[in-house]
C-alpha cells in the first residue's frame, strides 16, 4: 500500500475520533443540564416538605387530620393517623417506703400521630411519614393554682 493510503487512514480514523469526542461531549451537556434541573427540582420538594411539616404543626392534627392543597407547583395531601394517647407521666415517690407512686395522671394529654405526606408534581410521586406530639392542657392554670392554694 502506499504512503497516501495511510494517510488517508490516519485522516478516516482521526474523524471518528473527532466524531466520538463531540458526541461524548454533546452527552455530558445534557446528562448536566438533566442533573441540574432535577437538583433544582429536589431542592424545591425539600423547601415544600419542610413547609407543610410546619403547616401541620402549626394547624394541629387534632383538629385537621386531612390537608390537600397546591405549594411552590406540587400538589399535597396530608393524612394525619392518632397512634396513642395517653396523660403525661408524673413522678413521685411515697416518702416513708420510697417506693414509685409516679404514673400518666398529669395534667396534658399527650397524642401521638402519624403523619404521611404525599407530594405530586408531573410524573414525580413521593411520600413521607414521620411520628408528631401534640399537647393538650386539661386542667386551666387557674383551676390549679386554685388546687394548690387549698391543699395548704
Amino acid at each position: 500500500m502506499s504512503r497516501r493510503g495511510f494517510v488517508t487512514i490516519e485522516i478516516l480514523i482521526a474523524m471518528v475520533i473527532g466524531f466520538l469526542a463531540i458526541i461524548m461531549l454533546f452527552a455530558s451537556v445534557k446528562s448536566l443540564q438533566k442533573i441540574t434541573l432535577q437538583q433544582r427540582l429536589y431542592e424545591d420538594l425539600y423547601t415544600t416538605v419542610l413547609s407543610l411539616s410546619d403547616t401541620i404543626k402549626a394547624q394541629e392534627c387534632r383538629k385537621n387530620p386531612t390537608l390537600e392543597g397546591r405549594l411552590n407547583g406540587f400538589d399535597y395531601k396530608v393524612a394525619c393517623e392518632q397512634k396513642k394517647v395517653m396523660k403525661n407521666f408524673q413522678e413521685s415517690y411515697d416518702e416513708t417506703t420510697y417506693e414509685d407512686t409516679g404514673g400518666n395522671f398529669g395534667i396534658f394529654m399527650i397524642y401521638l400521630f402519624e403523619v404521611t405526606i404525599e407530594v405530586r408534581q408531573g410524573g414525580l410521586k413521593k411520600s413521607y411519614r414521620f411520628y408528631q406530639s401534640e399537647q393538650e392542657r386539661l386542667v386551666s392554670e387557674e383551676e390549679l393554682l386554685d388546687e394548690m392554694l387549698q391543699g395548704m
